[in-house]
């Protein structure tokens, strides 16, 4: 296998993410046990809404984005969304670190698309356009500078792969 020069993985850890997500879920769950005094719910009526919460708490606490990139290819996952997918590096024609918007250019962050460039990220400023023939992505990053050497890399590689006139 492989070694491994660049490795990252990404989770939603934004504050207030979860303060929305929790402040949603506590006043759901609320107005379930709570407000509904006139009549007595059974398990029945509240399986639903409460696995509906539970689940998408889960989801929250199990989504991350993972960045693997060895010395001949690129690999990422969208968990629990996408399976890895690689790229070995003669299939890719560039990698360029950028500094996105991803509420403005994206509509958000997760996996978006923005009618010409697929999304992955997780929260943050910085990424890394991806792009081979037929496909153009953006990676998020919370690692820029270390992305930068990566990139570097990179282009020594496809240097080395041009033909000598």
């Amino acid at each position: 296998m492989t070694a491994v020069i660049f490795q990252e993985i990404q989770r939603f850890r934004q504050i207030w993410i979860w303060v929305l997500l929790l402040g949603i879920t506590g006043v759901s769950l609320g107005s379930l046990f709570f407000l509904n005094k006139d009549a007595p719910l059974n398990i029945g009526d509240l399986a639903f809404p409460v696995g509906m919460l539970m689940l998408v708490n889960c989801l929250f606490l199990g989504l991350t984005l993972s960045t693997r990139i060895t010395k001949s290819s690129l690999s990422f996952r969208y968990y629990p969304f996408t399976r890895w997918r690689t790229f070995p590096f003669e299939d890719i024609e560039a990698l360029e670190l950028v500094e996105y918007n991803g509420l403005w250019e994206y509509g958000g962050w997760g996996i978006k698309w923005n009618g010409d460039t697929w999304s992955y990220t997780i929260g943050g400023k910085w990424g890394v356009m991806v792009k081979t023939a037929d496909k153009k992505f953006l990676l998020g990053t919370q690692q820029p500078e270390q992305i930068k050497q990566v990139i570097d890399r990179f282009k020594a590689f496809k240097l080395a792969q041009q033909p000598e006139d």
